[in-house]
Formats: structure tokens, C-alpha cells, sequence
């Protein structure tokens, strides 16, 4: 492979801008471009558990995420009444590391534009990729601007609805709605929790996440079919009423869903999957990220996946190998420990909303006290395993 590599990320998102340091440290020159005016993203908070913050530490910007974030032991389960059911560990502190950080989506943003920045990469707005004509040494960029430029490689991490995944990797990828949909809105916490707590209520569950000790962030996910558009307006009220209706107007948490009412960064986000096989390259052209393997947040690593999936493929670009052998040995290190936690993210889902009538909310309460902290010991251990 040339020296330095020259290398194109399309999306400046989490996995994109972290990847983007990964790569710069190994001496790359990173250009990334995105459609997006500015530096932006979709949702309030997220969290980092063991396997991303060891991924970020690889990319030197855990000290940063560590002071903009909130570390979170665990998670405590509710039923829609209040009645405590279950602790959940984040696991072990292995390495020194907590075993979950929480925090803003756009500090985090912000912080890896700025990490990448400072790395040397270059940044391009407002711009797309046109063609790109590969031969045996080249991927040749034609850009929506007009301009062209040649790189090394291409990589893909512009998301769910990924262009590079449509026109290079075909329309037999693309996104498919499983069911669920999540609502969030950022709140304040009034609760001064210091971790998460969940309360599973008829159908769905409410999530309540600390993002400092004055702020937290409400994630309320349901069963929903189909895409219905719902009036902008409106959708606090929304919120607040599917929330309602998950605890059958219980006082537990009525403080928080009246907050609800007043929120003005309401989300509402069907969710989709994306599962790319192998492999994830067409020649000198990669999609990695969400763009590869979208997956539902029941494991709360969806992001990390694609900083893991940057950090990995700059490990492999840094050895002394052809640019086909790093790629093979990406597929083999990243596609079995991506495809287990895409599949268990889709099947807790499927199993929380699977509690609608009186009979399945109490089987799946009696699953909450029970069998769950065994279930979530299984992913903190899939979790930390080495990637």
C-alpha cells in the first residue's frame, strides 16, 4: 500500500469522525465530506460502555469523553408502578475503565470534529460523492462540486440511508422497519439520578438517562407499524400521552412526563436495521457504521460498533500487508462480533414489547426480576470480549 494512505470518509458522524482520528494517527490523510451543512446530529444522548471507551482511548480522546460525560454503573429496572425489579450491571471496570459513560450526542460531535481537526484531516460540507471510478492503484472521486480527487480508499459511514451502500453495494440492503419506534426529548433532572433507570410499562418502556446532574434525556419506545408523520407541533404531547398510556397513568415518573409537555428537542425515530454480509468492500470502496449494520440500541452499541469498526481497519492499515489482506482481516476480526450484537440488540427488543396484555406484562416482569440481569450479564461478557 502507498505511504501515507489517502483516504475519503463520506459522513461526518460519530463512526466517521472517530474513524477519521484512527486513521490520521497511523499517518493517513483523511479528507471527510458530508451533505450536511454543518456539523450536526440526530438525538440528544448516548452511552459508551466498556468496548467504546476502549475504542475511544485508542483514538486518544477518553480523557475529553470522560470530562464531557457521566459515568452510569448500572441500570435499575422498574414496573409501570414503581416497584424496583432489578439491578443491572454495566460490568466489571476492566483496564480502569467505568463500565458506562453517558453524554451528549453533539458534545461528542463536537468534541471528535475537533479531536479530527487537530489530526490533520480536512473537512468538506455541503458536498457529495458524484462517481467514483476505480482501477487496480485508485479510487478516482468525482465530487458534487465538480472536482475530482484520488484516493486509496473510500469509506462509507453515512448511515441507515447510506448513498455509498445504495449505489455501490445495491438496493437489496436497504433499511428494513422492525416494528419499534423511540421517542426522546431532553429534560431535566429533576430526580438528580446518578444512573440510568428503566420502567417497563404495557408494550414498551421508559428509559431515563443522566447526562450531567441537571440534565437527562427520556427515551420512551413502543411497538408502532407503519411510518406515520406526526404534526411538529404536536409532538410533545404525543410523547407525553404514549408515555401515559405505557403506565396506565401511574405516578411513577409523573414528574418527568409532565416535563415531557414543555420539551422543544422532541425526536421521534422509527427504528430500522441494516445487515450488510460479507463482505463489506466493493474493490477500493468500504461501508462500515451504521451504513454496514444498522442495529436497534438494545445494547446500547450501536455507535461503539462503528468506532470499533475504524479503530480495527487502522490497526490493519498500519501492518504491513495489501490493502485486500487488511480488508480480509477486518471481515474476520469485525463480522462475527458485530452480526452477535446486531442480532441480540433485535431480539430484546422484540422481547420488551411483547408485554401488552395483562398476562405477558406480568411474564415479562417476572423475566425482569428473574432472568434479566443473567441476560445482561451475557452482553456485558459479549461486550468486553477484544474486537
Amino acid at each position: 500500500m502507498a505511504h501515507p494512505l489517502r483516504i475519503l470518509i463520506v459522513g461526518a458522524g460519530i463512526g466517521g469522525l472517530s474513524t477519521a482520528s484512527a486513521l490520521a494517527r497511523i499517518g493517513a490523510k483523511v479528507d471527510v465530506i458530508d451533505d450536511k451543512p454543518e456539523i450536526s446530529v440526530a438525538g440528544v444522548g448516548f452511552g459508551l460502555r466498556i468496548n467504546g471507551l476502549r475504542a475511544v482511548r485508542d483514538i486518544g480522546l477518553l480523557e475529553d469523553v470522560l470530562e464531557i460525560g457521566h459515568p452510569a454503573p448500572g441500570i435499575d429496572n422498574y414496573d409501570a408502578d414503581g416497584n424496583f425489579l432489578s439491578a443491572m450491571s454495566y460490568g466489571t471496570q476492566d483496564e480502569g475503565l467505568p463500565g458506562c459513560v453517558t453524554m451528549s450526542r453533539i458534545a461528542f460531535l463536537e468534541l471528535a470534529a475537533r479531536h479530527a481537526l487537530d489530526n490533520g484531516c480536512t473537512f468538506r460540507m455541503s458536498t457529495t460523492v458524484a462517481d467514483i471510478a476505480q482501477d487496480a492503484d485508485t479510487a478516482t472521486v468525482t465530487f458534487s462540486t465538480g472536482d475530482r480527487a484520488d484516493y486509496d480508499l473510500v469509506l462509507g459511514f453515512d448511515g441507515l440511508h447510506s448513498q455509498i451502500r445504495r449505489e455501490y453495494f445495491g438496493e437489496k440492503y436497504a433499511p428494513r422497519p422492525v416494528g419499534g419506534v423511540a421517542w426522546r426529548a431532553g429534560l431535566p433532572n429533576r430526580r438528580k439520578i446518578m444512573q440510568p433507570i428503566i420502567c417497563q410499562g404495557y408494550g414498551g418502556k421508559i428509559m431515563l438517562t443522566p447526562l450531567s446532574e441537571d440534565t437527562m434525556y427520556m427515551v420512551l419506545t413502543v411497538a408502532e407499524e407503519g411510518r406515520p408523520r406526526y404534526d411538529s407541533s404536536k409532538m410533545a404531547e404525543i410523547m407525553h400521552d404514549r408515555a401515559v398510556a405505557l403506565t396506565r397513568g401511574s405516578d411513577f415518573l409523573a414528574d418527568a412526563l409532565e416535563d415531557v409537555r414543555h420539551a422543544e428537542n422532541v425526536a421521534y425515530t422509527p427504528y430500522s436495521t441494516v445487515w450488510v454480509p460479507y463482505p463489506w468492500f466493493r474493490g477500493r470502496i468500504m461501508i462500515m457504521g451504521d451504513a454496514a449494520h444498522t442495529m436497534t440500541p438494545y445494547l446500547g452499541s450501536g455507535a461503539a460498533m462503528s468506532i470499533e469498526d475504524g479503530v480495527v481497519l487502522a490497526q490493519e492499515l498500519a501492518t504491513d500487508q495489501s490493502l485486500l489482506d487488511a480488508q480480509l482481516n477486518f471481515m474476520k476480526r469485525r463480522l462475527p462480533r458485530v452480526r452477535a450484537v446486531h442480532e441480540r440488540s433485535i431480539e430484546s427488543m422484540l422481547e420488551e414489547f411483547d408485554s401488552v396484555t395483562d398476562e405477558t406484562y406480568r411474564a415479562r416482569i417476572d423475566y425482569l426480576r428473574r432472568d434479566e440481569p443473567i441476560a445482561n450479564e451475557y452482553a456485558n461478557r459479549l461486550l468486553r470480549m477484544p474486537y
